[in-house]
């Protein structure tokens, strides 16, 4: 009696396989789809350490979810903002011009700092953050009960205490710390080493 069906995979169907695959990764990193990213500051860390290497994705970049990790251009306020902060000259061009954070707020959700604790409220709700660097008793850049406006998010680093991010822009004159959606760039996949 013979099976009704064989489990034999064909030879030929491996090798196809393996050159689809092939040809879908270059496809990905000539287009853009996939790219790298790495880490140049302590403020990601203990998940993304500085020198750490992004795989990174430019698909889905207008459809964030709560907690993703993304690389974003720093918009002309939030660049100044940071090359005053590290002290650079009046007119110094360089520097970073893009940033790595997690995204704590999606338009409409209202982000509270703090509870009790030191730790984050959305929505009403404490934020439950394992990826934190250290327990959340840090409010150096003070108290804050904002609403995410359409078309923004609102980022934190992991290492709240050496983080430049949406808290640093809304203790400076005139801004909200609010992050364009426009500015980002890719949400990343993973990190290494």
């Amino acid at each position: 009696m013979h099976p009704a069906v064989s489990l034999r995979r064909p030879h030929h169907l491996g090798w196809w396989a393996g050159a689809v695959a092939a040809g879908i990764v270059t496809l990905s990193l000539a287009t853009g789809l996939v790219g790298h990213a790495t880490v140049t500051s302590p403020s990601m860390a203990p998940a993304h350490d500085a020198g750490s290497t992004l795989l990174t994705t430019t698909l889905g970049t207008s459809r964030l979810d709560r907690g993703d990790v993304v690389v974003f251009d720093m918009p002309r306020s939030w660049s100044d903002a940071e090359r005053q902060r590290l002290g650079a000259a009046p007119g110094d061009t360089s520097g970073t011009e893009a940033m790595v954070k997690r995204v704590i707020g999606l338009p409409g959700d209202r982000v509270t700092c703090c509870a009790p604790g030191g730790t984050l409220m959305r929505n009403g709700r404490v934020l439950d953050e394992p990826y934190l660097a250290e327990p959340p008793a840090d409010v150096a850049n003070g108290t804050y009960d904002v609403t995410v406006p359409p078309g923004h998010v609102w980022v934190l680093g992991d290492n709240r205490r050496r983080s430049f991010d949406s808290r640093a822009m809304r203790a400076r004159p005139g801004e909200s710390g609010f992050l364009p959606l426009s500015s980002v760039r890719a949400r990343v996949l993973l990190g290494w080493p």
